[in-house]
Parts: structure tokens; C-alpha cells; sequence
């Protein structure tokens, strides 16, 4: 070897040494930056025809593991949704409070239940009514809240994907620029460690807010694909992902997606904030507001049940129906109600200034009530009308107006049963605009699912249009949501109704990631379910953002006198026409000749009908002993007694619910003058007594109930329990989630951090290891530096020989 290789040779290793010394000094500087990765460079024997010329650097590599960089991402998009959920889920478990908080929905229930009960105690005095109408404020404001913040929330979400969604796109263009410089670095020979270090902290930030699954290309550059490979995020160029905000959420809508490429891509996200994010604004939040709007209808029909049973005292001059109706609008209806005029001491204003209204009218229509109610005896002393699209029945010349519902039952177009005066809103509590025009189904998961229900039918039915006559709707296990629509659809068109208005009569929105069905019509509807779809699907009246809307009765809140507090009288009769032996066969009753052979006279109630035929032979006596003869009757603790009044001058019978139940009777012989209730004057004498406190105690009564039934929501299962069990429910419900989030999220950020530092310890720069490796490359530098000043003398030394 000459000297001239061996200088050259030296040389190399001092370049190789100080290449190397320069990475090891870099390597050092960045201990402490984050995503740094230790770098390597390869020496390799430098070869110059066969013979060693000395050394040279090889590839400057990184020591990473590809693998945990997989992972790792795939754990930080978990983490990404579960944080991004427990952020939500703490916000909700705030806004709901603890099931101990006064602020809980479920305490302000409790609250109002305490109101109604000491009300129930005390229902002459102010103090009791203005505080139950206080603590009703304050629910029907809780609810108004509860759904409102929730509605927020979806609006907050909607800014956080858009800014996420934002930064996906920075990211995709800064990584798409880190391609091109990584090909370029390549083609040159450069070495591109450093900015695959900046790709992988740009992959890793992108992984958490979507999940991702990369390809590396020969020449360096990474292709970004979402979801396994089913969306291209990035593939020399990046896919700009799209998302358009909702202008303003409201209970039972749905927002927007994020689109790449003009296709919708949300529901095949798995991982990352934005899957957490559209799991609370499409999932979670709408499901907790469901459980607050199946509260809240429960408890406004569990408040006005027993308010529209009562009456206030005194009486009001007048009562004004809360639902929207129409004069032709039809109705399903049973029973009987009363309804009466009486003064202000709660006394009919006249002996008969009161009437039983049997239903069906005829016709079963919303104006033959009120037109049933304007031909009855009581119709002399007060009328009934429709204003404004609303029952009102008001007294003539200062007379007060009462009702009882009595075994009445109206069909809500939705299928409920509702007495009289409740299904009108004539006494409402709880004020809420009640209208069928629109029917809606609870939310789906699917709406092209098979629903699995018995096939059957069912008919929808209204007062104008092509409805009058009802068309029916046939369905099968196998049809979907989307098929009963199309079904209604194809009814409705054979019953001459155009293409496009049955689209916009039945149609699907989108609540969230889930489906309802809605039936919308220009007049109220009833839905009759010969089968088990209504109740599958949920059909209701009541539209999402109903616990949004309620109110108390602005009448009660400017007349606290009007919360009711006893019944107007329906338990208590007796006859007016003195009878001298009440053995002896009533003077002037029954038919004398057949036909027919007899009258009858009908008992009425809550129970099975029970007929007492009489004639002309029939006896006070008689009539009352057949009353205490029906087992019916006498389980119902009804009994009937003979009684003498010296101020009639004679016998008298009195028949009396001992429970206060209302009951009624109904006689086959009017209006023949023979009739018993005409010859005897059978009927009430008084309307309501001051001390009578069985409405308001029934207030009360009323959040002891544990058999109001609840429709399951998402979230909550369908059961029969109280209200203050269910809000409780809800409100533990949240803390369980807000809990379970929590947990979620800490494992995975737990899981994120292992496997960091796993990545750090095997790619991450040691100091103990990088000052080994400097005093080798230190020593290597001096030795090479040596040889070169040993071979500078030898050449010395040969100069000065020549």
C-alpha cells in the first residue's frame, strides 16, 4: 500500500468518524424533542478495485418498530373516542346533577310531589297552591332546560368536528408535503429520517382524530386510507375531507356527516374524536333527551289525569281546552261525562242545571259533543263552543262551570284513552298544545331493518280529505320502517290522494343516526292498531321536543284557586218525590201495558253495567233492594237506602258510592213521563262541597303511582314504575355513563402511554449509550487523525531523502 492509499485511507475514517460524530451530537440535542427517533448511521468498508480503500457511512436509518407505531396509532384513535365521549358525558352528568343534588330533575320532582301533598292537607289556604304552582315552575323549567343544553351540546359537538375535521385536512396537506420531500431527499441520496419523524408525529395526531391505515410506497411516500382501507385519505395528493354545520339542532333532527369525495363516510368510522363526537351528537345525546321527553310526557298526563278528574272551589266561570280540533274531527269515545253549572258555593244553579253526556254522540264528532252539550238540560245554563280551534264551555250570567269525567274515554289519534276532559285540556295542570295532525314513531336503529311484527293492519282515519272514510295499511314481519312508509304511501294513492302528497304525508326524518316515521296531515288523525305495530314503533302525539314546551296553566298561575280540590258530586243521588210506604207500588212508574214489559234502570261506572228492570208494581223498596242484591254493585261498596225526609214529607231513596267513585244511571224509560228518574226525581242535589278535598289529595296521589308505564327509550328499557323512580333512573343512568367513559378513557390513555414508552425506549435516544458511542467515534477521529500525521512525516522524511 502506498502512502498516498494510506493517507487516503485515513482520511475516509476521519470523515466516517466525524459523520458519525455529527449524528451522535444531533441525536444528543434532541433528547428531550418529542417524536424524535434515534438515528443510525451504517459504516461500511470502502473498496477500491478489490482493496480496502478504508471506510465510508452506509444508510443513515432510524431504529423504530414499525409494529408499536401501528398500534400505538390504533390505540390513540381509541383514546380520541373515548375522550372525546368523556368529555360530553361530564358535561350531561352536570347538567343532570347527582340523584342527592336539590338541582336533580329527580329532587325537583320530589319537590313538587312534597307541594301536592301538603296542597292535598290544606286546600283552602293560598300559601300550599302558590307553593305547588312554584315547584311546578321549576320542573317544567328544568325540562325546558334539560332539553334545551342538550340541544346546545349537539351545536358544540357540531364546532368541535369541524375544527377537527379542519385539522384532518392540515394534517393530510403537511403529510402529503413530507412525501414529496422524503422522494425528493431519496432520488438525491439524502438521507430522510428526519422527516419521516415529522410524518410519523403528523400520522400519529391525524390517527387520533380518524382511524387510519397507511402503505408505504418503494419510494418513500405513505398512502392514508380510513376505515381498513374502504376511504383513500391521501395518495400522492390529499382527499380534502367535508363537513357543513347544522344550523341549529332541535329535539328529533339529525345533523350533517363529514364527506370525502362526495360521499357521505361517517358510519364507517370506527376510532378517533370524530367517531365519539357523532356517537354523542347522533347517539347518546338524543337518547337522553328521549328519556327526558318520555318523563316529561308522563308526568304533565299523570298531573292532568287527576287535575281534569277534579273540580276548583269555587268553580270557574269558565274551562278552556288546551287541544287543537276541528268541528268534523272524529272521535272514538265510550262512556258518559257530566257536566253541570253551579254557583259560587259549588251548588247547581238549578235542580237541572246538569246532564249526563253519553258518548258516542251522534255524530261521534267533536261537534256533536258540543252540540250534545248545548241540547242537554244543562245547556239552559251554560254553552260549549269551539274558539280558536279549542273546546271551551263557559257558564250564562255568572254561572260556574264543573265536570266530571265520570267512565268517559276519548281515543288520543295516537291510542291512548283519555277521559273528557282531559283528553280536551279543559283542566289541564300542565299546559301543553296537544294536536294529532302529526303521529310519529319512537327513534329506530334501522329504518330498513325487518321489524318482525305479526302481520296485520292498521287504519288511519281523520275528518276531511281522503281520510274521512280511513284507509288501511297492511303490514308484514318482513317490512322494514321504510316499507310501512312506502305502504301508507300505496294506501293513500288508492284512496285518491296524489304521488306527492302522500310523499309529504308519509315520510322518514332522520333523528340523530336513527329513524322516525311520521304521518303528517292537515287535520288531527287516529291511528287503530289491529296488531302490535303502533305499540313496536312507539306511535305518539307527542313530538321530540315536547319537554321543551311545557308550561303551567297560565290560568291557574294568574288564579291560584283553580287547582282543584274536589270533585264535582257523581257518588251521592237521591230522589226529590216523597213516597208515603215505600213497600207499596210507586204511584205513576212503568209502563202499564207491554209493550214493553218493563223499564231499566242502568248503574254505570268503572265497572261492569248493571241493569235493574221495574214496572208499575215495582216499590221504593224494591229498587233499593236490587241495588244491595248485585254483587257488582256492593264490590264497588254502591248501596242504596230508604230513607225519611220530613222535608219532602215522605220516603226518599239515597243511593252512595262509599269511596266517592263516580257512578251514574241511565233509564230506559225516558223521556217517558213514566220513567222512574222522572216520577222520583232521581238525580244530584248539590254540585261540589267546599270541604271536599279528594282531587287535591289525588295530586298527590299521583307521584305515589309506581305502575305508570314508560315507553323504553335508547338507553332506558320500557317499565312500569314512578316518576320519581324513572327521573332518578335517568339521572343514574348518566353517572353510570359518565363513569363508564371515564374508565374507558383512562385505560386507553393508559394503554397510549405503555406503549409511548415502549417506542421511546427502544427508538428513543439513551445519553449513556450516545457518550459510549461519542468516545468511540472521538477515539476514532484522534486514531485516523494520527495516521495521517504519521504518513505527513513519512512523506517529510522522503522529501528530505531526495
Amino acid at each position: 500500500m502506498s502512502l498516498t492509499q494510506a493517507l487516503n485511507t485515513a482520511i475516509s475514517g476521519l470523515n466516517t468518524a466525524q459523520a458519525r460524530i455529527a449524528i451522535t451530537s444531533s441525536n444528543i440535542s434532541n433528547v428531550n424533542t418529542e417524536g424524535y427517533s434515534k438515528k443510525i448511521a451504517g459504516q461500511e468498508t470502502l473498496t477500491l478495485d478489490g482493496t480496502g480503500a478504508g471506510s465510508q457511512i452506509a444508510d443513515i436509518y432510524r431504529n423504530v418498530n414499525e409494529g408499536l407505531l401501528r398500534e400505538v396509532r390504533g390505540e390513540l384513535g381509541k383514546a380520541g373516542r373515548e375522550e372525546a365521549r368523556y368529555e360530553f358525558f361530564q358535561r350531561v352528568q352536570t347538567l343532570f346533577g347527582t340523584v342527592q343534588s336539590d338541582a336533580a330533575i329527580s329532587q325537583r320532582i320530589n319537590d313538587l310531589a312534597d307541594a301536592f301533598e301538603q296542597l292535598g292537607v290544606t286546600p283552602d289556604q293560598n300559601s300550599p297552591r302558590i307553593e305547588a304552582i312554584e315547584s311546578a315552575i321549576q320542573v317544567v323549567e328544568s325540562f325546558e332546560k334539560l332539553s334545551s343544553q342538550l340541544q346546545d351540546m349537539r351545536d358544540d359537538i357540531d364546532d368541535q368536528i369541524t375544527d377537527e375535521v379542519n385539522s384532518a385536512n392540515t394534517l393530510l396537506s403537511q403529510i402529503a408535503d413530507l412525501n414529496t420531500g422524503i422522494i425528493r431527499l431519496k432520488n438525491l441520496g439524502q438521507p430522510t429520517t428526519e422527516l419521516e419523524d415529522q410524518r410519523d408525529q403528523k400520522l400519529n395526531a391525524l390517527s387520533k382524530i380518524i382511524d387510519i391505515t397507511t402503505f408505504s410506497r418503494s419510494d418513500g411516500s405513505m398512502v392514508i386510507y380510513s376505515a381498513a382501507g374502504a376511504n383513500t385519505l391521501l395518495d400522492r395528493t390529499p382527499n380534502k375531507l367535508t363537513f357543513t354545520q347544522t344550523a341549529g339542532f332541535e329535539p328529533g333532527t339529525g345533523g350533517s356527516g363529514i364527506t370525502l369525495n362526495g360521499e357521505d363516510i361517517t358510519d364507517t368510522l370506527r376510532t378517533g374524536t370524530l367517531k365519539g363526537l357523532f356517537e354523542m351528537r347522533d347517539s347518546e345525546i338524543p337518547a337522553i333527551n328521549d328519556q327526558v321527553n318520555e318523563l316529561a310526557g308522563e308526568l304533565r298526563d299523570a298531573l292532568n289525569e287527576e287535575h281534569n278528574k277534579g273540580t276548583a272551589f269555587p268553580p270557574p266561570a269558565n274551562l278552556s281546552g288546551n287541544r287543537i280540533v276541528a268541528a268534523s274531527d272524529p272521535l272514538t269515545a265510550t262512556g258518559a261525562f257530566r257536566v253541570a253549572a253551579l254557583d259560587a258555593d259549588g251548588q247547581l244553579v238549578a235542580s237541572d242545571s246538569w246532564a249526563d253526556i253519553a258518548l258516542p254522540t251522534t255524530p261521534a264528532t267533536v261537534q256533536g259533543i258540543v252540540d250534545a252539550i248545548n241540547n242537554s238540560d244543562a245547556g239552559s245554563y251554560l254553552t260549549a263552543s269551539l274558539i280558536d280551534n279549542k273546546l271551551v264551555i263557559e257558564g250564562t250570567d255568572g254561572n260556574r262551570v264543573a265536570i266530571n269525567e265520570m267512565d268517559s274515554q276519548i281515543t288520543t289519534g295516537d291510542g291512548r284513552k283519555q277521559g273528557m276532559s282531559h283528553y280536551f285540556g279543559l283542566n289541564d295542570f300542565i299546559a301543553t298544545v296537544k294536536q294529532s295532525d302529526t303521529i310519529t314513531t319512537s327513534a329506530q336503529r334501522s329504518s330498513t331493518d325487518a321489524l318482525n311484527i305479526t302481520a296485520n293492519s292498521f287504519t288511519i282515519s281523520a275528518g276531511s280529505g281522503v281520510l274521512v272514510g280511513g284507509v288501511t295499511v297492511n303490514y308484514t314481519a318482513t317490512d322494514s320502517l321504510e316499507d310501512i312508509r312506502d305502504n301508507i304511501r300505496t294506501a293513500l294513492q288508492g284512496a285518491g290522494m296524489t304521488v306527492a302528497d302522500s310523499e309529504s304525508t308519509a315520510f322518514i326524518v332522520e333523528d340523530g343516526d336513527r329513524y322516525r316515521l311520521v304521518i303528517e296531515y292537515n287535520a288531527n288523525l287516529t291511528v287503530t292498531d289491529s296488531g302490535a305495530l303502533s305499540s313496536k314503533l312507539g306511535l305518539t302525539e307527542d313530538q321530540p321536543n315536547l319537554s321543551g314546551n311545557m308550561s303551567v296553566s297560565s290560568a291557574i298561575q294568574n288564579d291560584p284557586s283553580r287547582i282543584v280540590r274536589g270533585q264535582m258530586n257523581a257518588d251521592t243521588y237521591e230522589t226529590t218525590t216523597a213516597v208515603v210506604n215505600p213497600d207499596n207500588a210507586i204511584p205513576n212508574l212503568g209502563p202499564l201495558v207491554p209493550p214493553p214489559l218493563n223499564y231499566t234502570l242502568t248503574v254505570s261506572g268503572e265497572f261492569t253495567d248493571v241493569n235493574i228492570t221495574y214496572d208499575s208494581t215495582s216499590s221504593l223498596q224494591d229498587i233499593a233492594d236490587a241495588i244491595n242484591n248485585s254483587a257488582t254493585l256492593t264490590d264497588n261498596n254502591i248501596t242504596a237506602e230508604v230513607v225519611f225526609d220530613s222535608q219532602i214529607g215522605g220516603y226518599k231513596l239515597s243511593v252512595t258510592d262509599a269511596d266517592g267513585d263516580a257512578f251514574y244511571f241511565t233509564d230506559s224509560g225516558l223521556p217517558n213521563a213514566d220513567a222512574l228518574t222522572t216520577v222520583l226525581g232521581l238525580g244530584i242535589q248539590f254540585g261540589v262541597h267546599e270541604g271536599d278535598n279528594s282531587a287535591a289529595l289525588s295530586l298527590s296521589h299521583a307521584f305515589e303511582r309506581t305502575d305508570i308505564d314508560f315507553e323504553a327509550t335508547d338507553g332506558l328499557s320500557g317499565e312500569r314504575t314512578s316518576l320519581t323512580d324513572y327521573a332518578a333512573g335517568i339521572v343514574a343512568t348518566a353517572a353510570t355513563k359518565t363513569k363508564v367513559a371515564a374508565s374507558s378513557y383512562e385505560f386507553q390513555s393508559g394503554l397510549v402511554t405503555d406503549l409511548s414508552t415502549r417506542i421511546q425506549n427502544e427508538a428513543g435516544v439513551n445519553l449513556d449509550e450516545e457518550m459510549s458511542d461519542l468516545i468511540i467515534f472521538q477515539r476514532a477521529y484522534t486514531a485516523s487523525a494520527q495516521v495521517i500525521s504519521t504518513v505527513d512525516e513519512m512523506f517529510d522524511a522522503l522529501l528530505n531523502a531526495v
